[in-house]
């Protein structure tokens, strides 16, 4: 059954990332070589685009043009256990920290680039095990990590890490699990 334009959105928004103490800042070091790759979901902030989503798979691929990605985003939904992929392109807003992106859906949904959001990397892992990705207002939020089913333990600290930034994880829907 083909995907509808909500669940497309959904997809794009969850396409859409440990130490103490508060930090203020966005990432500014982002090496776009050790970004690629794929990456799983973890945790988010509840958000009813999203809402059915309860795998994320992120699919981040360098294209043809400098400072251009490629992004398949693969959710599981809760439900019925279907699977809805989506297609979508990120530019880089910002050469020279790498850490900010813009993310437009690919195809007949994008609109001219009009149906597409801004993510920031507010901090990821020395070795890219795991980043915070999040909206510029800090309004949502999201978890990402190369492993599918990290510990705990990692979730615990990488929530309070997202924490020590400034987001809200009151009440975060884990994911991947």
């Amino acid at each position: 059954m083909p995907s509808t334009l909500p669940s497309r959105l959904a997809i794009l928004t969850a396409a859409l990332v440990l130490t103490a103490g508060p930090v203020a800042a966005q990432s500014r070091d982002v090496d776009l070589d050790r970004f690629d790759g794929r990456w799983f979901e973890i945790a988010r902030n509840p958000n009813d685009v999203q809402k059915d989503c309860r795998r994320a798979q992120i699919d981040f691929t360098p294209q043809s043009r400098a400072d251009r990605y490629g992004l398949l985003v693969t959710c599981t939904r809760r439900a019925d256990g279907g699977v809805e992929t989506l297609r979508a392109n990120a530019r880089v807003t910002d050469t020279t920290t790498n850490a900010r992106f813009r993310f437009t859906l690919a195809g007949l949904l994008s609109f001219g680039g009009l149906a597409g959001q801004n993510y920031w990397v507010w901090d990821h892992a020395p070795d890219y095990s795991w980043v915070i990705m999040g909206l510029p207002d800090k309004s949502g939020w999201w978890i990402w990590n190369r492993s599918q089913s990290p510990s705990e333990s990692t979730r615990r600290q990488l929530l309070a890490r997202a924490s020590a930034l400034g987001f809200d994880t009151a009440n975060p829907v884990h994911t991947g699990r």
